[in-house]
């Protein structure tokens, strides 16, 4: 498998999201988008909860210290994750998918 034509993968992982209390209610959804920067894939985290999550290291917290441009942010947590091509594949080969979690490519 080769991600030639794809900018985007997501990893979702919504196996204790519950509708009605995935914003404050303890049971959020999860995902992390992989996007293609130059001959890399930068890590930026996201889940359904409503207050401070970290994009860089998936946190329940604000690290944010930086402005306002993607990746250019500063946070005290340390920097976007980075990955090869080659290292995106094999997180995609040792990913369990099912209905509840499953990969996006965009």
């Amino acid at each position: 498998m080769k991600l030639d034509g794809f900018n985007k993968v997501v990893f979702n992982d919504f196996s204790q999201y519950v509708e009605g209390k995935s914003c404050n209610g303890g049971c959020y959804g999860f995902w992390v988008t992989y996007h293609r920067t130059g001959d890399v894939f930068t890590a930026v985290h996201g889940t359904t909860a409503e207050f401070d999550y970290c994009p860089v290291c998936g946190s329940f917290s604000s690290h944010y210290e930086g402005d306002d441009s993607c990746f250019e942010s500063e946070y005290s947590c340390g920097e976007y994750e980075t990955v090869s091509e080659e290292q995106l594949l094999e997180l995609i080969r040792d990913f369990k998918e099912d209905d509840e979690c499953y990969i996006e490519y965009k």
